[in-house]
C-alpha cells in the first residue's frame, strides 16, 4: 500500500514532510530516552523469542514528538520505510508518541491475516494505555509486546490448524 489509511496521504507526502526516516537500531528503538538499557534488553529478548516461535518481527520505537505527522500516520510511514519484517513483510511496529500521548501500531502485510491494525490497537488500547496513563512505560511496552506476541502465536496456531484439516478432510 503507498497511500496512508489514516490520512489517505502518499508515501511521497509523507517522506516531503518528514525528509529522512530516524535511524533503525534493532527490536527497540528508543529514541525518547524512556527505558533503562535493562528494559531495552528484557523488550529485545521477549522480541526475539517472539520472532523465533511466530516468525514474526516486533519492534518497538518511542518518540518525543511524531510532529508534524500524527501518530497514526507516522506509524504507517516508519513501518514502510523501515520495510519491516523481511521480504514477506511480517512485522509490526509499536510506536509510543511522548507529547501527543498515543500508543500506536501498524501490522505489516504478511501478518495481517492474524492480526489487523485495528485488532492490535484495541488490544493495546484495552491492555496497555492504563499502564501509560499511570507513566509505567517500560512495562507498558513490554506488555504491549507480550500480549500482541501471544496474540500472534495463538492465531498462527489456530490458522496453520485449520489449514492442515483442509488437507485431508
Amino acid at each position: 500500500m503507498d497511500r496512508c489509511p489514516h490520512c489517505d496521504l502518499t508515501f511521497m507526502q509523507l517522506d516531503a514532510q518528514m525528509s529522512l526516516s530516524p535511524p533503525r537500531g534493532g527490536y527497540v528503538n528508543d529514541m525518547a530516552a524512556l527505558l533503562t538499557p535493562t528494559d531495552i534488553e528484557r523488550l529485545v529478548q521477549r522480541c526475539q523469542d517472539i520472532q523465533h516461535t511466530t516468525n514474526a518481527e516486533l519492534i518497538v520505537v518511542t518518540v518525543t514528538t511524531t510532529a508534524p505527522l500524527k501518530p497514526a500516520e507516522y506509524v504507517f510511514w516508519l513501518a514502510n520505510r523501515w520495510d519491516m519484517g523481511g521480504a514477506e513483510n511480517r512485522g509490526l511496529l509499536i510506536l509510543l508518541a511522548l507529547n501527543e500521548r498515543r500508543i500506536e501500531s501498524e501490522v505489516g502485510y504478511g501478518l495481517e491475516s492474524l492480526l489487523s491494525d485495528e485488532e492490535s490497537l484495541q488490544i493495546l488500547q484495552r491492555h496497555v494505555v492504563p499502564l501509560l496513563q499511570a507513566e509505567q512505560y517500560a512495562e507498558g511496552l513490554y506488555h504491549a509486546v507480550d500480549i500482541l506476541g501471544k496474540a500472534l502465536a495463538v492465531k498462527q496456531k489456530a490458522t496453520s490448524g485449520r489449514r492442515w484439516r483442509s488437507y485431508f478432510a
